[in-house]
C-alpha cells in the first residue's frame, strides 16, 4: 500500500487515531499514538521522535533520541480497541541522520534472513514456535523491605478439589492436563477466541489443545512461517494470549516456571531451510532423513548452544525450567523423538516436504527478532565449519539418558545452569554472530548490561524457601 491509499482509507472511515508500534529490546510491543492529521509526508521523511533512553538498552540519556517512521507495508486495525484504530509497526532511525538504528530488533532479524541469502546455503528459513502458557484466575505477588510472597491460582488447579465439585467436575490432576477435553477443559473458548483474532491478524494456526499442566497450561501450535514473519507473529501472540486473557477475566503468562512443581513453558522451534523450493535439510537415507547440510547446522546450534541461551532464555526464571525432569530440554544432544534432547526430530516430519527438526531450548521471555536469527547464525556457522554433531559428542542419542550409568551421563554436555551463565557465555562466544553484520557489539554489550542487572537483583532478594530452610538455624 502506498501513503495516498492509505490515507484514503483513513479518512474513508472516519479513523482519528493512529497507533505507531515498535518493540523495544525485551520484545514486548510499544506504541505513541498520533492524530490521523499528522500522518503525511512528513511523517514518513521525518518521523514522531521519542526517548530512546527510556527504552531499556536502547540508548544511554546523553544521546537517546531516535524517530519511528511507519512501515506502510505492515498496516493492520488495533483489534483490541473500541474505536478503530490504525496501527503501523515502525522502523526505528537515528533521529539526527535517518539512517537506521542498527539495533532495532527487527533489522535485526532482516539482516540475518539477508545475510542467510548472501551466503547461498538457502535462501528461505522457516520457523514453527510451539506457543505455551498459563490462564490464571487469580494472581497477587508482592516484595517490599520486610516481606515477599506470590500467589496464583487457577479454576482448573488440582488444589481446588472443592470449589470445582460444586461445579459438578473436579479439576484435572497433577501432570494430566495433556488433550484434555471439555469440560475439564475449561477455557477451551478462551483459545478459540485467540486464534480467531490470530485469524483477524493473519497469523494461522495449526491445532490448540489444553497441555500438560493441570493448573489450566495450554499450547497452541503455528505452521512453519518466514522467519521475519514468524518472529513479528510470535510478538502478536503473545499480545492478543494477554489480551483476549484479561477480556475474560484471567491472567496470561508466559513465564518459563510459574509454579515450582508444574509443567514449564517453552517456545520449542521448529526449523527449516529451503532453496529454491526444495528442502535443504532432508537427505534420504541419512539419521532421521536429515542431509550433511541439516546435520552440520544443527551441530552449529549446540556448540554454540551456551552462548545462544542468553538469547533463547533470557531470564533468571528460564533456567527454573531447564532442570531435568518435566521432559525439560537440558541436555545438548540430538535425536530423533526424544524430548529430553536439544533438539529433537519428530518422527512424523520425515518425509521430503515435512522434514524439519525442533530446538526445545528456547521459552517465550525471549525477544523472537533477536533469538531466530542467533539460532540462524548459530546454524549457518555450523554448515560453513563443517560441524559433525557426532564427531562433537552431540549424539545421536534414542535411549532414555536416565538410564546411563552417571560417570555416562556426565559426559554429555549440557546447558548453562543458570543465566550469569549463558551470559558469561555469550561474553565469550559471540563472533559468530557478527558476521554480515547481523549483530554489532553495542547491542550485545547492551544485552548483557541490561540482563547482568535483572541478576544483580535476584543477589539482593529473599526467597521465602530461605526462611523455611534457614531461619532456625
Amino acid at each position: 500500500m502506498n501513503l495516498r491509499n492509505i490515507k484514503e482509507k483513513i479518512e474513508k472511515e472516519g479513523i482519528i487515531s493512529i497507533d505507531l508500534k515498535f518493540v523495544d529490546l525485551n520484545g514486548e510491543l510499544r506504541k505513541a499514538t498520533v492524530s490521523s492529521a499528522q500522518f503525511n509526508e512528513e511523517i514518513m521523511k521525518s518521523g514522531i521522535g521519542f526517548d530512546g533512553s527510556s527504552v531499556t538498552g536502547f540508548r544511554k540519556v546523553s544521546a537517546g533520541d531516535l524517530v519511528l517512521i511507519p512501515n506502510l507495508d505492515s498496516f493492520y486495525y488495533e483489534p483490541f480497541s473500541k474505536t478503530k484504530v490504525a496501527s503501523f509497526i515502525c522502523d526505528i532511525k537515528e533521529a539526527d541522520t535517518r539512517a537506521q538504528f542498527k539495533d532495532d530488533p527487527k533489522y535485526v532479524a532482516e539482516k540475518a534472513v539477508k545475510y542467510l541469502k548472501n551466503t547461498r546455503i538457502a535462501d528461505t528459513v522457516l520457523f514453527a514456535p510451539e506457543y505455551e502458557f498459563y490462564l490464571f484466575s487469580d494472581v497477587n505477588f508482592s516484595l517490599g523491605e520486610n516481606y515477599a510472597h506470590f500467589f496464583v491460582d487457577s479454576e482448573e488447579g488440582y488444589w481446588n478439589t472443592e470449589a470445582t465439585r460444586e461445579r459438578g467436575y473436579l479439576p484435572i490432576e497433577k501432570d494430566k492436563g495433556y488433550h484434555r477435553a471439555l469440560p475439564l477443559d475449561r477455557y477451551f473458548e478462551v483459545r478459540e477466541s485467540i486464534i480467531s483474532y490470530m485469524k483477524l491478524m493473519g497469523i494461522e494456526f495449526k491445532y490448540h489443545h489444553h497441555e500438560v499442566g493441570g493448573p489450566s497450561q495450554h499450547e497452541i501450535e503455528v505452521p512453519l512461517t518466514e522467519m521475519f514473519k514468524a518472529a513479528q507473529d510470535c510478538v502478536f501472540i503473545k499480545y492478543i494470549v494477554k489480551n483476549v486473557a484479561a477480556k475474560n477475566g484471567l491472567f496470561a503468562t508466559f513465564m518459563p516456571k510459574p509454579l515450582p512443581n508444574d509443567a514449564g513453558s517453552g517456545l520449542h522451534c521448529h526449523i527449516q531451510l529451503k532453496k529454491n523450493g526444495e528442502n535443504i535439510f532432508y537427505g534420504k537415507g541419512g539419521y532421521g532423513n536429515l542431509s550433511q547440510i541439516g546435520l552440520n547446522f544443527i551441530g552449529g546450534i549446540l556448540h554454540h548452544c551456551p552462548a545462544l541461551s542468553a538469547f533463547t532464555n533470557p531470564s533468571v526464571n528460564s533456567f527454573k525450567r531447564l532442570v531435568p525432569g518435566f521432559e525439560a530440554p537440558t541436555n545438548l544432544f540430538f535425536s530423533i523423538g526424544n524430548r529430553s534432547a536439544a533438539i529433537r526430530i519428530p518422527k512424523y516430519s520425515i518425509s521430503e516436504e515435512e522434514l524439519r527438526f525442533e530446538f526445545r531450548t528456547p521459552d517465550a521471555t525471549c525477544n523472537p527478532f533477536f533469538a531466530f536469527p542467533a539460532i540462524l547464525m548459530a546454524g549457518i556457522d555450523g554448515v560453513k565449519k563443517e560441524i559433525d554433531p557426532a564427531k562433537n559428542g552431540f549424539g545421536p542419542f534414542d535411549m532414555n539418558i536416565f538410564d546411563l550409568s552417571e560417570k555416562e551421563l556426565k559426559k554429555i554436555k549440557s546447558i548453562p545452569h543458570n543465566f550469569e551463565e549463558a551470559l558469561k557465555a555469550l561474553e565469550k562466544d559471540n563472533e559468530f554472530l557478527f558476521e554480515g553484520g547481523v549483530f554489532s557489539e553495542s547491542l550485545i554489550d547492551a544485552w548483557i548490561t541490561t540482563k547482568s542487572k535483572e541478576i544483580k537483583a535476584f543477589r539482593k532478594s529473599i526467597d521465602p524457601l530461605e526462611y523455611k530452610l534457614y531461619f532456625d538455624c
